[in-house]
């Protein structure tokens, strides 16, 4: 008998090719349905929880009992704001790992926290509840923030996207967007000494602590000086620079 050799045809290639294509392309599609799925429904990987007010917190380690004075500053400094809504609720996971905290938001991973549009979960990065801290993975900007300000700012987050649509949301502009919610969260009166000083050497520095400490002095110039509403603000045609001009210009009491 001859042998009979078998050969692979060109097309008998491209079927193999495409089958192992289609293996990796329904791997990773798996992996990133499990990925979103955990985004969405990250409860099972945070062993602690307690429920207060309008807020639900999970945690990787035991919440400690200050969580309920931190709770009731930052509705405190939500109630402030004129979009505020006491029927909304607000999920809160406190990862206590840099690492941890990188795997659910890794494009904000030096940053203290960030809140998912459309699903609100918001991860902060670590805290200390006992001393109402909160911290960030960044060496090159590693201050600490109250936790209780961080609550309100992403809380402020929620409130804004739930006024105005998730579409108009993400075109809203940046400055308006995290100036709103530094204000809300740090509830202070704004000092237009101090804001002034600041702007004379840091005006032109884009640094991400600086743009939020210019975004926070503008809309607080608007908010507390201006008496302009949220709608009004967003409606305004106004830029960051027309708002720091507009502080600049401003006369103190030497």
């Amino acid at each position: 008998m001859k042998n009979i050799t078998k050969y692979l045809t060109l097309t008998d290639l491209f079927q193999i090719k495409n089958k192992k294509w289609k293996i990796v392309e329904y791997t990773v599609g798996g992996i990133l349905l499990i990925y979103v799925g955990l985004i969405c429904y990250p409860n099972l990987l945070f062993a602690h929880s307690i429920k207060y007010r309008n807020f639900t917190v999970y945690s990787t380690k035991e919440i400690d009992g200050n969580i309920h004075n931190i709770l009731d500053k930052a509705e405190i400094n939500l109630s402030t704001s004129d979009i505020n809504n006491t029927a909304i609720s607000y999920k809160l996971y406190l990862c206590n790992n840099y690492s941890f905290y990188s795997f659910f938001a890794p494009k904000s991973r030096k940053a203290f926290a960030n809140n998912y549009s459309i699903v609100h979960n918001i991860f902060i990065s670590n805290c200390d509840i006992r001393r109402n801290e909160a911290y960030k993975n960044d060496e090159r900007d590693n201050y600490v923030r109250q936790l209780s300000e961080l609550i309100a700012h992403e809380a402020t987050h929620t409130l804004t996207e739930k006024k105005l649509g998730f579409w108009k949301y993400l075109t809203l502009e940046r400055w308006i967007n995290e100036g709103y919610s530094e204000t809300i969260g740090y509830n202070e009166a704004l000092n237009i000494a101090t804001a002034k000083e600041f702007l004379k050497t840091n005006k032109n520095s884009d640094s991400p602590s600086v743009s939020y400490k210019k975004y926070y002095y503008a809309v607080a110039y608007l908010l507390q000086i201006e008496r302009m509403k949220f709608e009004e603000i967003i409606e305004a045609d106004l830029t960051l620079d027309d708002v720091l001009n507009k502080i600049e210009t401003i006369k103190t009491e030497k």
